[in-house]
């Protein structure tokens, strides 16, 4: 009995390594440390009883049997005389019956198994029964409830059952016996390890399931996020490519319409087109299709030379104010401040607002003289294209031209203003950052 209460008595041990044991188990898995012990939501499935139950129960009670009939025959002696045992009976035999009868609960019921199973046995010793060899009933029932039941509570029904057996047996037949009954409580006590060692091992192996069943979510959770990611990451391609597209043709085609609108009034007046018209009106169709083939080569190599191609840029607004003066609009350029070489995005993004602002105005301000403003600051860029108005041409239907320049400057984090002008016309005004550190075109085109 000094073992048990002792400050490294086994109990003491195992409770010590259950604790470090469970610790780090909720410390490797958090996201399901509340799956273990103290956690009454999750239990082992008691199941029916089995053919297995049954042997086990058989087994047991002719143990138990054979051991009392064994030990009636057995004479202690002690400092008192002789130690005589009542003789073997009917009745001690239905008590050894009862404890290990009850074993066949001990899934469903293992606190009223190791109840039935002690009162069996501190029975036996008040009447004065044999003390058995082993106490199988109570060791079994020990195990269940080490298996079965969460630390506190097994541990407290491991404490109170080792005081019953002692106290019964050391009352009854003094302290003669003490060897019997320190075998009896070392014997519980190993069967109740045993039982939470059995509970810690089917909580592990569940813990293992949980953390592959996580880690499978979170993998099917990657998968899905990649996909979307693709998705969207293929859904602005798209949107930056029609809007590149929606660019070209909007203004090369604008420009041959102007051209075609022009020669045929001319026809109507009485004056012969001539073949520089017819030529121009080509040569811009030509450059709209090496735009288009330029712009699909980013999904598809159709032309390897289109495909190749570099991005227009700053460096070209005098080709394109060229090219719309030359459809019949009159258009001023002007550039201020330190003309440089920007970030390739910034350049091609700031050509095709200029290109969109230069249709616009052909398609809806016909006759109207448009300036294009374009001052390199500091730390900006500034574009600034206006009309003062004009006639509006069949083609005054809203397109997408204002909603495609939006986009690119909330890209770039840039700011737009556009709307009509009091005094009369309509303005684009476009302040972009200069992407400085950036920089990916060759600082010679800026002398172009």
């Amino acid at each position: 009995m000094v073992l048990v209460f002792s400050r490294r008595n086994p109990l003491r041990l195992v409770l010590s390594w259950e604790r470090r044991v469970l610790q780090e188990d909720r410390a490797s898995v958090p996201e399901v440390a509340s799956l273990l012990p103290g956690d009454r939501r999750r239990r082992f499935s008691p199941g029916p009883i089995t053919a297995g139950d049954v042997a086990l129960v058989l087994f047991v009670a002719l143990a138990s049997l054979f051991g009392f009939v064994e030990r009636a025959s057995v004479v202690f002696e002690t400092d008192d005389g002789p130690l005589h045992y009542r003789e073997p009976d009917l009745a001690g035999a239905a008590l050894i019956l009862v404890g290990c009868v009850a074993l066949l609960w001990r899934r469903p019921f293992p606190g009223w198994v190791l109840a039935v199973a002690t009162l069996s046995a501190v029975a036996r010793n008040a009447a004065g029964y044999p003390l058995a060899p082993m106490p199988y009933a109570v060791v079994v029932a020990c195990f269940a409830v080490g298996q079965r039941w969460p630390l506190p509570r097994s541990a407290v029904a491991l404490v109170s059952v080792l005081a019953s057996l002692a106290g019964s047996a050391l009352a009854r037949f003094g302290t003669a016996v003490d060897d019997e009954v320190l075998t009896e409580v070392l014997a519980v006590l190993a069967a109740w390890a045993l039982g939470r060692g059995y509970r810690l091992h089917r909580m592990r192996t569940r813990l293992l399931e949980d953390r592959t069943l996580l880690l499978e979510q979170r993998a099917r959770h990657l998968a899905q996020e990649r996909s979307t990611v693709a998705a969207l990451a293929a859904a602005h391609e798209r949107a930056s490519i029609a809007r590149e597209l929606h660019d070209v043709v909007a203004n090369d085609v604008g420009m041959i319409v102007a051209r075609a609108g022009g020669a045929r009034r001319r026809e109507r007046q009485g004056d012969r087109v001539s073949g520089e018209v017819l030529a121009a009106i080509e040569s811009l169709g030509r450059e709209a299709l090496t735009d288009m083939r330029r712009m699909v080569g980013v999904l598809q190599s159709i032309d390897d030379d289109a495909a190749g191609a570099a991005p227009p840029g700053l460096d070209q607004l005098e080709e394109l104010v060229a090219k719309v003066a030359a459809a019949g609009t009159d258009v001023r350029l002007e550039v201020t401040g330190d003309r440089r070489p920007l970030a390739l995005p910034v350049e091609l993004n700031a050509y095709r607002i200029v290109q969109e602002s230069l249709t616009n105005a052909m398609k809806h301000a016909s006759g109207s003289p448009v300036t294009v403003h374009v001052d390199f600051g500091p730390e900006r860029l500034r574009l600034v294209v206006r009309d003062l108005g004009g006639r509006e041409t069949s083609a005054s239907t809203p397109g997408n031209g204002l909603l495609g320049m939006r986009q690119r400057v909330d890209l770039l984090g840039g700011a737009l203003r556009t709307g009509q002008v009091p005094s009369g016309g309509f303005v684009v005004d476009c302040v972009l950052p200069d992407g400085a550190g950036e920089v990916t075109r060759d600082p010679a085109a800026a002398d172009r």
